[in-house]
């Protein structure tokens, strides 16, 4: 297939325009048939909002510093110990979430002529930083050093990862070139489970709604109904719904599930009334992610993704 072609060109070689490619992926996930997948295309592109659970690739380690002094010495640039520091500020200081769209960040790296950046702590939380401290320093100011290179690495992350995922499907369409015959093709393998595989890793599962990005950790065990109701849990399912969600697999266990998404009468009816929980908003969670969530959580539980 030529786009996909153009877009394995652009991704491999050193004067490829990251944005470029990903705006051709673009079009190739809609001429196959897949433009749910866009969405974290445009999360690349224009940026991650708040809401979203950011790919691995986008948190990066930083290291908390302090500029401290006694009235007799000071220090600058001091690690501090954090084990007394609530896990809550921790995840917020020892780690840099950064969502910012891939022109930013590539702005960030080239703008900087260090090899690290600052992050700046909020003063109120000297007092807190300095129980840490012996000799009777006080924090005068605390920031955390987040490293380019690890910045950088987000942009190398997208391009591999993309580029797995165009290779493997580029394996799938050989020699086709009209659309009707790769539509066709794409309906004939699972495009969504080789692009989270590429793009988010083994495991791993982003449920791509149209606004907001969800992770799940593929910890379902096969016909395991308590990892099945501790997935829906972590996503604010409540125990009465679940409650009736086993019956329903109860009430089907004479109907065999043999392929994704083809599930039991009782299960489907259960799926209906999620569905119009989400829409009414008496389940707090993205209509368009929560028929993601539900189909991958029990499809999980039936066996049909490895």
């Amino acid at each position: 297939m030529k786009l996909a072609d153009e877009i394995v060109e652009i991704l491999s070689s050193n004067d490829g325009v990251l944005t470029e490619a990903l705006v051709k992926t673009k079009v190739l996930l809609h001429k196959i048939g897949h433009k749910e997948l866009v969405a974290w295309v445009n999360k690349e592109l224009n940026g991650y909002s708040e809401g979203d659970e950011l790919p691995d690739y986008r948190i990066i380690p930083a290291q908390v510093l302090v500029s401290a002094t006694n009235g007799a010495y000071e220090v600058r640039s001091h690690p501090v110990p954090m084990s007394h520091i609530d896990k809550k500020f921790r995840d917020m200081w020892e780690q840099a979430k950064l969502n910012h769209s891939l022109a930013v960040i590539e702005k960030i790296v080239t703008s900087n002529d260090g090899d690290t950046l600052e992050s700046p702590i909020p003063m109120e939380a000297n007092g807190m930083l300095g129980k840490g401290l012996a000799n009777s320093y006080m924090v005068q100011r605390a920031w955390s050093e987040i490293p380019v290179a690890g910045v950088s690495n987000i942009m190398m992350q997208v391009r591999s990862r993309l580029l797995d995922f165009i290779l493997e499907l580029s394996s799938e369409f050989s020699d086709l070139e009209s659309d009707k015959d790769v539509k066709e093709a794409a309906g004939k393998f699972d495009a969504s489970n080789l692009f989270n595989n590429a793009i988010f890793g083994d495991n791993v599962t982003i449920l791509l709604g149209t606004e907001n990005l969800q992770k799940v950790t593929n910890s379902i065990v096969k016909n395991d109904f308590e990892s099945l109701a501790r997935t829906l849990k972590d996503k604010d399912v409540s125990d009465d719904d679940i409650t009736l969600l086993k019956d329903a697999i109860d009430s089907d266990s004479s109907f065999p599930v043999t392929e994704k998404d083809k599930f039991g009468p009782s299960v489907k009816s259960w799926m209906r009334s999620m569905l119009s929980k989400a829409i009414d908003t008496s389940w707090q969670i993205e209509l368009g992610v929560a028929g993601s969530l539900i189909a991958t959580a029990l499809n999980n539980y039936y066996g049909l993704i490895t």
